[in-house]
């Protein structure tokens, strides 16, 4: 018996009792030393190929009967192992799909319980179920996904909201895909139309093109898939010219399409981490502002410190003089009162410029004894998080692969909520209601990524507004989709920018002060109570507007 066909005799044996009779069978064929077989008749294995989303193809696989000692040829034996070997990948994946984990790039369905591979009749059924075919019975009015309406240059969808944009142009993924969505309903009409299905146009040669689209509908249900309805201009030769609206609407040819979901796919699995968690070094860029600074102080301890959170460090870069000496006195006090003293105090003798204190607050970490690379964490003396972001921080940044930009929760004016909301909130933190805040999406300053990545992509180096406010989070972030890093963008319900009053001088320039001052009007209130602070005195007679300390 040669090496290989050992080879596959111990990998047949350790996979499954099963297993065992395909053994003996694959030995027998290759052995020379067998004068003729067991069985005169023909064994017939029937498996079946796991396609992916695809139909089951059964594999027959015949054993040659009545060999001649020793006179197989070498090319045979060589033809039969590489069969053996396929039948065994074939049963390798069996099991692992009766173990419940499907091989990688292998979809698999649930059917009544039992898993599987995808096939025509999964997707048969998910268009069945769709409601292209026919209605649904919906429990309330939130149930039902409205659609978006677009065109080849417009895309119209109530995704974003009251405030937000109401028309944009498709780019991206969803260009691409609206795209794919009128080449494939062109297909479906020029297809039909050679083979006589539909009414010929006027002119005999001509078929249908992208400029004949209209417009279309398009929603993406979480179960069934994505749905396309579209229209096309189908101009049929008249009996007579007619202005009749209703003549040219008939004129119209509609397709529906399905983009059904495919069954969940095993892609990936990652193991506990076995080293000690990263160090996260939160850095804070920081002018005047000593109760902030307090305050930021008191909230790291409460929610951070005294949750057990180890291996956290503090970088605090100020600016100016003025305040230098309480700013020391303040962190000096905070160490006797907390004993975390992991943390660099950096002094700047400049205009302040957040972009400028974050970089320098990252490159300062080089002149620590600490491990070289390290996680940051770049943050706002206004924000408020907890140990939980901080856990998140850590799964979801990894060096050279990927980078966290959280969606942080927005406080409203805490003046004006406590006047129009049932919701009453006196804690330190804001609770998640549509009331007392805003997922800040436009927002990017927030970022967790290692300090070698932030480096090698330049940091805020080459921006344009490297003093003041604003525009240097979008320049970073902008730097990062760009690069082959991996993006975690989501909603993070552990951390929180807190309202405070938002001056926006003159002396910035004109883009910032524009985003400054869009960016105050958004938190000030929710739509409802900017409506009642403004019309509230119409009703009563009674002015209602906030005193010049509430703003």
């Amino acid at each position: 018996m040669n090496r290989s066909a050992r080879r596959v005799l111990l990998r047949l044996f350790l996979l499954a009792l099963p297993l065992v009779v395909l053994t003996f069978v694959a030995v027998s064929l290759l052995s020379s030393n067998v004068d003729s077989l067991h069985s005169h008749n023909a064994l017939t294995f029937a498996s079946k190929v796991i396609q992916p989303c695809g139909s089951q193809l059964p594999l027959e696989i015949v054993a040659p009967t009545e060999p001649s000692p020793s006179s197989l040829p070498h090319e045979e034996l060589k033809r039969q192992l590489k069969q053996l070997k396929q039948v065994i990948s074939q049963l390798e994946d069996r099991l692992r799909l009766q173990g419940g984990i499907a091989p990688v790039g292998v979809a698999v369905a649930s059917n009544n319980g039992n898993d599987v591979p995808c096939s025509i009749s999964y997707i048969q059924k998910q268009i069945e179920q769709s409601e292209i075919e026919k209605g649904k019975k919906w429990h309330n009015e939130y149930e039902i996904i409205p659609h978006s309406l677009f065109t080849l240059q417009a895309y119209y969808s109530t995704e974003a909201g009251m405030g937000r944009r109401v028309v944009e142009r498709p780019i991206g993924s969803r260009r691409q895909d609206l795209q794919e969505a009128v080449s494939s309903a062109l297909s479906v009409l020029n297809n039909n139309r050679d083979r006589g299905a539909l009414p010929q146009p006027a002119a005999k040669t001509k078929r249908y093109v992208a400029s004949d689209f209209v417009e279309g509908l398009y929603r993406l249900d979480p179960i069934e898939g994505t749905q396309y309805e579209l229209w096309f201009n189908h101009q049929q030769q008249p009996a007579a010219a007619s202005t009749d609206n209703h003549s040219k609407r008939a004129n119209l040819v509609k397709v529906s399409l399905l983009r059904p979901h495919a069954p969940l796919v095993a892609v990936r699995l990652e193991q506990p981490l076995q080293f000690e968690i990263p160090i996260v070094n939160i850095i804070v860029p920081l002018s005047g502002r000593l109760s902030a600074f307090e305050s930021f102080l008191n909230r790291f301890k409460k929610n951070v410190l005294t949750a057990g959170q180890s291996r956290i460090h503090l970088t605090v870069v100020f600016f100016g003089d003025k305040h230098w000496n309480e700013i020391q006195r303040e962190m000096l006090i905070f160490e006797k009162a907390s004993g975390f003293s992991n943390f660099h105090l950096l002094n700047m003798n400049s205009t302040f410029s957040r972009a400028r204190g974050l970089q320098v607050g990252v490159e300062h970490w080089e002149n620590s004894p600490i491990e070289d690379d390290v996680l940051i964490f770049l943050c706002d003396v206004d924000v408020a998080f907890d140990s939980a972001f901080l856990e998140r921080c850590r799964r979801n940044a990894q060096p050279k692969r990927q980078a966290y930009f959280p969606i942080v929760f927005s406080q409203y004016n805490p003046n004006v909520t406590r006047r129009y909301t049932r919701h009453r909130d006196d804690s330190q933190v804001p609770t998640l209601h549509k009331d007392t805040g805003f997922w800040r999406d436009f927002g990017f300053g927030m970022v967790c990524t290692y300090r070698s990545d932030f480096l090698s992509l330049g940091g805020f180096h080459g921006g344009d507004e490297t003093t003041g406010w604003g525009g240097e989070d979008l320049f970073l972030y902008r730097k990062y989709i760009r690069s082959t890093m991996r993006v975690i963008r989501a909603p993070d319900k552990n951390i929180f920018h807190l309202w405070h009053p938002k001056k926006c001088p003159n002396s910035l320039g004109p883009v910032q002060r524009r985003d400054c001052l869009q960016s105050r009007g958004r938190n000030e209130a929710s739509y409802d109570q900017l409506a009642l602070l403004l019309f509230s005195a119409d009703a009563d007679g009674q002015s209602h507007h906030l005193s010049e300390s509430e703003i």
